[in-house]
């Protein structure tokens, strides 16, 4: 009897401490949300598009994950504490909105137009890669817009930077990386990356703004970060066939 009942708080134990793993595919429904407001007053607009996946098989602690992240995106312009309720949050932001041209003395012109679309979700054995396009214009001469992305572990929900993903000395990736941001420029291998492009202490970074995709990892660099608005956002691809041996997939 002793024996069975030490036998079985060993096999207890034992599955208490065993890590679990998710490798499945993750389903993903997309949520929208729009609201227009039209012209409140002279010259003036409201307008939100958006839209995100949302997880529907993932276990509870990789769906919190990705929805913990995914809010970071729309916590930029909307109060979202407590539940991701982006629907009942974008009808608060408007509310403040009219109260503000109606009570204030604001400029004759005023206008909020937001707009954010999934564009991709790739998933591995290992990670999901989730990319959504942004555009916000709020007055002034242009629209401002980028990329948000952001990885996370299949296993554990935690993000993972690309540094994460590195095995090995990190210089070489970035040395692979330099090379293939000069070429996509048109630049010579053998040169300095030249004006306009501007690097923090003028050496070449990689962007923190990337995603996994079949081919390879891209790299995004928002508007301003590295080169002129007149830029837009700037693309580095890095192929799988420079880069695989210097990848690591189990995070484990």
């Amino acid at each position: 009897m002793h024996k069975f009942l030490l036998l079985f708080c060993i096999i207890i134990i034992g599955s208490c401490n065993a890590k679990t793993t998710f490798d499945a595919t993750v389903n993903f429904e997309k949520i929208e949300v729009e609201k227009q407001g039209g012209k409140l007053k002279p010259d003036s607009a409201y307008e939100v598009s958006a839209e995100y996946y949302n997880p529907t098989n993932a276990p509870v602690f990789l769906k919190d994950s990705i929805l913990k992240h995914t809010k970071l995106l729309f916590a930029s312009w909307f109060d979202l504490k407590g539940q991701f309720d982006l629907n009942a949050s974008v009808k608060k932001h408007f509310d403040e909105y009219c109260k503000q041209i109606t009570e204030n003395n604001l400029p004759a012109y005023i206008a909020f137009i937001l707009n954010i679309a999934p564009e991709d979700v790739y998933q591995n054995e290992h990670i999901i890669s989730f990319t959504y396009n942004w555009m916000v214009y709020e007055g002034g001469a242009h629209p401002n817009s980028g990329k948000y992305c952001f990885v996370v572990d299949k296993n554990t929900g935690r993000k993972v930077s690309y540094k994460s993903l590195i095995k090995g000395g990190e210089a070489e990736f970035l040395s692979i990386a330099e090379t293939e941001f000069k070429t996509q420029s048109g630049i010579n291998p053998d040169e300095k990356i030249p004006e306009p492009y501007r690097f923090k202490d003028g050496k070449f970074h990689l962007a923190d703004n990337y995603r996994v995709t079949s081919k390879g990892l891209v790299f995004y660099y928002d508007p301003y970060e590295i080169a002129p608005y007149s830029f837009g956002i700037i693309e580095l691809k890095l192929p799988y066939e420079k880069i695989e041996r210097l990848i690591k997939w189990n995070l484990k």
